[in-house]
């Protein structure tokens, strides 16, 4: 029986929080819910470029998120944080945020106009709602999940665009 689901021979977790998400993923429970996944390496994976401003200083970056997880023909890309995020989102993390849903949202559209259905849905997501994730995916609503980071900075977003 081959449970791993991943076409590597180890998945190494670059946090606690990453290490938590892993064990859920790989739990008996959960295996019958995706088809496969893939923990993303540090650079050079599948990175989305962003900018952002530290103070008044432009800054330009790139992140890898830290998951993509096949589910029938959806693709979940996760990136996972610390609960602090929820009190006090970074700028960083809300402009990451920002640029991957523009990103897949222009990469969905190009599927939608391919006739390909494959869909890619990206969530930010802490240790508070890891369960909740996986809930959702075994009840087969994930598709419409939105992490309590997710709608933090969703929120921040709207507040940003009413300042503008």
């Amino acid at each position: 029986r081959h449970d791993f689901k991943t076409p590597l021979s180890a998945a190494i977790a670059d946090s606690d929080p990453e290490r938590k998400f892993i064990n859920k993923l790989i739990a008996p429970a959960n295996l019958s819910h995706f088809d496969t996944w893939i923990k993303s390496t540090a650079t050079r994976f599948y990175k989305i470029d962003y900018a952002w401003k530290k103070g008044e200083h432009p800054k330009r970056g790139e992140f890898n998120p830290d998951f993509f997880i096949k589910a029938g023909n959806l693709i979940l890309v996760v990136e996972i944080k610390d609960n602090d995020q929820l009190r006090e989102p970074s700028e960083e993390n809300r402009k990451k945020n920002e640029w991957a849903i523009a990103h897949f949202g222009r990469v969905n559209k190009h599927l939608e106009e391919a006739g390909n259905p494959m869909r890619y849905k990206f969530t930010f997501l802490t240790p508070k709602n890891i369960d909740t994730f996986f809930q959702w995916l075994r009840e087969g609503r994930i598709a419409t999940f939105r992490s309590e980071l997710d709608v933090v900075l969703a929120q921040q977003e709207a507040g940003n665009e009413q300042k503008r």
